[in-house]
């Protein structure tokens, strides 16, 4: 007589589970994949024991033949308290090649300017900025 095999409740659920891990590995290994190429992110790390405010990322645009012309300005709303971690896209237009520039002030009143990006035809990227008591520093994989 021929009998028929069958998965148990408990064999399919297992089998679900490992393909719902295996997409989501999947989907997580195509976003970084595309990450690059996404709009440009700054994240901010506040080590220092200061508060920092009037944060403004800003576009100096040109190329080698002009002078840098100073493009718009992104003022990011929100102060970064000390020891916190912020992530934001900063709404800039760029034509053609250029330079992104960070300006924030401490609670202090110390204000800083530091280049976040130092080349970017697109605006695209990641550039990651930590702020210690010391010193600020950039990485930046802007493209």
């Amino acid at each position: 007589m021929y009998t028929r095999r069958r998965f148990s409740n408990k064999k399919i659920i297992i089998l679900s589970a490992i393909l719902l891990v295996i997409g989501i590995v999947a989907f997580k290994s195509l976003l970084n994949a595309v990450d690059p190429f996404r709009h440009l992110r700054i994240t901010i790390h506040n080590q220092s024991d200061y508060d920092l405010t009037n944060i403004q990322a800003s576009l100096a645009q040109g190329d080698s033949y002009n002078t840098n012309e100073s493009g718009p300005t992104y003022i990011f709303e929100k102060d970064i308290p000390s020891g916190a971690k912020v992530k934001f896209a900063p709404q800039l237009k760029l034509s053609g090649e250029g330079t992104v520039s960070l300006e924030f002030t401490d609670n202090r009143g110390k204000t800083y300017n530091k280049m976040v990006c130092g080349y970017t035809e697109y605006l695209s990227g990641n550039s990651y900025v930590t702020v210690t008591n010391e010193n600020i520093t950039v990485k930046d994989e802007c493209m």
